[in-house]
């Protein structure tokens, strides 16, 4: 096993939010109040989407950053650092019939939004940016994860920002914790194949979901993505060691738990506050770890139709689940 590559532990100063998709669409009144709630829990950064499917819908020639810039203005004011990940294609830039979950048909299309993504965002302090979410999914690069399309959209994607941001750190995009298949690709395989394809200097951070209940962050469970990071043979970091990436950093762009939904899908409350008190402690003693966003702040939703309305630390009146307490004494705030 390769070592994890420990350090002392103390108050938790990389923690963050990753918000959720529609957070933009919410009211300010809303926005504000869960940015107030993310900040007295002790959250330093912020995750948030910029949809280049919703701000070119119009077309090619046409920017709508309304929705996102009321995001990104509210983080500001409240002293966050934002991640911004760019992601989801629109219409006129994806093949006939396809979703917005898909890639573009013309890769340089992605890299001109990014580009002007980072142009618009600098200057309100963003510096941060993720290359799609998920790209290893068949839920979030559809039809099925190719890992050689991903790797030719990072190389025209990193110089893209980098040409209207030098500063900016570009990660790559979070994987989720997929097994090999016919539609997905598990982290570990996409890693190789990254490199593989002459990714390496494409990107600055890895970026990975580290998601691993039932089974608690640690645990040395081969299919979990948390201990594949560094536990597994071949690991993460030791494939970023193989190629010569050892001085880059993970960033775990999500992870959570669900404390609702169907049978069978979702943990207890007071198991998802000691998740993510075990995922603070031991993220944070890492070497090579980066910020950590826990996804997410406030559930989305209250039927039980899916877990995915369920991973917040906050109910979705706005009540606090253990968790909440939990983050907060993890980062310090209490």
């Amino acid at each position: 096993m390769r070592s994890t590559g420990k350090k002392t532990r103390g108050a938790f100063d990389r923690a963050g939010f990753s918000i959720g998709g529609g957070f933009q669409d919410q009211s300010d009144t809303e926005i504000a109040r869960d940015l107030d709630a993310m900040k007295s829990a002790g959250a330093h950064w912020v995750r948030m989407d910029v949809n280049w499917s919703v701000i070119q819908s119009a077309g090619p020639s046409s920017y709508d950053w309304a929705r996102f810039d009321r995001v990104a203005v509210a983080a500001a004011s409240r002293g966050f650092t934002v991640l911004a990940e760019i992601l989801y294609t629109p219409v006129w830039a994806r093949a006939a019939g396809a979703p917005a979950e898909s890639p573009p048909a013309n890769l340089e299309d992605y890299a001109r939004f990014a580009r002007a993504a980072v142009a618009h965002y600098a200057p309100l302090g963003i510096h941060a940016y993720e290359v799609w979410n998920e790209p290893n999914n068949a839920a979030f690069w559809k039809p099925k994860a190719d890992v050689a399309r991903y790797t030719a959209m990072l190389k025209v994607a990193y110089p893209a920002i980098k040409s209207a941001d030098p500063a900016a750190v570009v990660v790559s995009g979070g994987m989720s914790p997929a097994v090999d298949g016919g539609t997905n690709i598990s982290p570990l395989t996409f890693l190789r194949g990254i490199y593989a394809n002459g990714g390496k200097g494409f990107f600055d951070a890895v970026g990975h979901h580290p998601y691993c209940y039932p089974a608690y962050p640690g645990d040395a469970q081969a299919w979990s993505a948390w201990y594949q990071m560094y536990g597994t043979s071949p690991s993460l970091r030791s494939i970023m060691a193989d190629n010569g990436d050892s001085g880059k950093q993970i960033w775990a762009t999500e992870f959570g738990a669900p404390t609702n939904g169907p049978s069978g899908t979702f943990v207890g409350e007071q198991t998802q506050a000691t998740m993510l008190t075990r995922a603070f402690d031991l993220f944070q003693t890492y070497d090579w770890a980066g910020p950590m966003f826990w996804y997410s702040q406030r559930d989305v939703g209250t039927t039980m139709e899916t877990q995915e309305n369920f991973y917040g630390i906050l109910r979705h009146d706005f009540s606090a689940k253990p968790a909440f307490a939990a983050y907060a004494t993890a980062t310090g705030a209490r």
